[in-house]
């Protein structure tokens, strides 16, 4: 026991001494390559060009204290003799999404780009051992079948993209990992599992901790996309691999509630684009790190306060391994969500925007199709989403747009992210035209040649021209162009004071290729 702690230990110190030391290495060749975070003033918003680094440097160094704890303690990974090819399964995946990482880093991927790098990733994890064929929650088995290698390369993929999208702070993904890995590690001990993935676990938060030298606010080097990617890589595999006992999958509530904090951020980053008529790859300043910094928390408090909430979940996973109870990994999550939703802090808008779309889709499921030309309307539903601005005024001129035009619904998303804003509107009122009559348009609000977010239509074609009706509809809008302008103008002067000096130009509205009438 005692030489196993001290393989640990090993394992740990050389990790974080060789990330120390290669960090600075990789620094350098990074700006040679031009592999660099530059500001934009929109949504990154430091000040001077940061390497990205994390990818290369936690890769190494994982090689290098592997190397180093095997020559020392020659029977570390015995337990991966006989099933030694999870690990090169592993080693060639982190390969596949450091490369596609490095790729984003320098030339900026596409979503779709990204995930199908993403995807060759897991495909290459799913044959190493960690098959997902059967789980079970609170005693009932889940048999998944031929299914299995789907719902592995969803919890790679899953795992993946939650590490890369919490990473928006300084230090807060090498935080997360860390706190993530250790949890991995102890939940691993406890349930009497192999060393290797307690050493594996360990190598991985020593690379990041030495990493964190450099990452710790203020950073002087990024993860970038390929070093957030490889945490959730490497750490997803490992959760998985640690909580399969004797190689089955008979439960996957411990690494779920492990994960639990970055999953909930992901989740409500889907819930919050979709339901605002955006592309679930689309950016923001919406993440949960986001929500903390503009309630005033700093770069300390906030890696403070999500290392706390991660470390809640971690808990409860290992408590419930302890004493054999689902329930208290459970317990642990819902503590951890509940803390962020009560105080609104995070999630309280993103849930109250899935109540409405839920209320809307059961009213039309009850209510009778039908009406005629000024009917009531069905619902009228305001979120603010983020910020403080009076919305309000703005989407009331566009509410009288539509009842004088005629509309049978209207959406409005104004998403200003380089002040913190975002709000999202919704009108309809019963139609009296079929679905299949009706026309659309989706109008991009751009205001000094800066997309401030945009508006939906939907409604029946008027009489007579149709260039010329459309022409009126769109005349209808300046009114409102013209309040925007002047919203936007006023949001900066207020929170951009150094933005203000430059004049607005007259914004300008072009409509988007959907438009059409159907």
């Amino acid at each position: 026991m005692a030489q196993n702690l001290f393989s640990f230990l090993t394992a740990f110190v050389s990790a974080l001494l060789a990330s120390a030391l290669i960090a600075p290495l990789i620094g350098v060749l990074a700006r040679r390559l031009g592999i660099v975070d530059r500001p934009d003033g929109q949504r990154k918003l430091h000040s001077d060009s940061v390497p990205l680094t994390g990818g290369p440097t936690i890769l190494l160094s994982s090689i290098a204290a592997v190397c180093l704890t095997v020559w020392w303690f020659p029977d570390v990974l015995q337990a991966a003799r006989g099933d030694f090819r999870f690990l090169i399964f592993l080693f060639v995946a982190s390969v596949v999404i450091v490369l596609v990482g490095l790729c984003d880093d320098r030339f900026g991927l596409r979503g779709r780009q990204k995930l199908l790098g993403q995807f060759a990733a897991a495909c290459v994890m799913v044959p190493s051992g960690i098959m997902i064929e059967r789980i079970q929650l609170f005693g009932i088995p889940i048999e998944f079948g031929d299914l299995s290698a789907l719902v592995t390369l969803f919890w790679i993929l899953g795992a993946v993209n939650a590490l890369n999208l919490i990473d928006g702070v300084d230090g807060l993904a090498s935080t997360t990992g860390i706190v993530l890995s250790l949890s991995v590690a102890a939940v691993t001990l406890a349930m009497g599992g192999r060393t290797d993935g307690v050493v594996t676990a360990l190598i991985l938060a020593g690379s990041l901790s030495g990493f964190l030298f450099y990452n710790f606010p203020p950073a002087r080097m990024f993860l970038g996309d390929s070093g957030s990617m490889l945490i959730g890589l490497v750490l997803g595999s490992i959760a998985l691999k640690c909580s399969l006992k004797q190689y089955t999958a008979a439960a996957l509530v411990m690494p779920t509630a492990i994960w639990a904090i970055p999953i909930f951020d992901v989740a409500m980053a889907i819930v919050r684009r979709k339901l605002t008529g955006r592309s679930i790859y689309a950016t923001d300043r919406a993440h949960l790190h986001h929500c903390l910094l503009r309630q005033g928390h700093s770069g300390k408090s906030l890696l403070l306060i999500v290392g706390t909430l991660c470390s809640i979940t971690g808990l409860g996973a290992f408590l419930s391994v302890i004493f054999n109870n689902e329930l208290l990994a459970v317990m642990g999550v819902a503590t951890a969500i509940a803390l962020l939703v009560v105080t609104r802090s995070f999630g309280h808008a993103e849930l109250k925007l899935l109540t409405n779309r839920v209320r809307r889709f059961t009213g039309s499921m009850v209510l009778r199709p039908g009406g005629v030309e000024g009917s009531p309307v069905l619902h009228n539903e305001r979120v603010r989403l983020h910020g403080d601005h009076q919305w309000e005024d703005l989407w009331e001129t566009l509410t009288q747009f539509a009842d004088r035009f005629g509309m049978d619904g209207v959406e409005l998303m104004v998403h200003v992210p380089s002040v913190g804003e975002e709000y999202h509107a919704a009108w309809q009122r019963k139609s009296h035209i079929e679905l299949h009559e009706a026309w659309r348009s989706e109008i991009p609000l751009i205001v000094d040649g800066f997309r401030v977010g945009q508006i939906k239509v939907v409604g029946a074609v008027g009489e007579g021209s149709i260039c010329e009706w459309m022409g009126d509809l769109i005349g209808g809008l300046r009114p409102f162009e013209l309040q925007l302008i002047e919203l936007i103008k006023e949001l900066r002067e207020r929170k951009s004071p150094r933005k203000a000096a430059a004049r607005a130009e007259p914004g300008v509205f072009q409509v988007s290729q959907q438009t059409g009438i159907l």
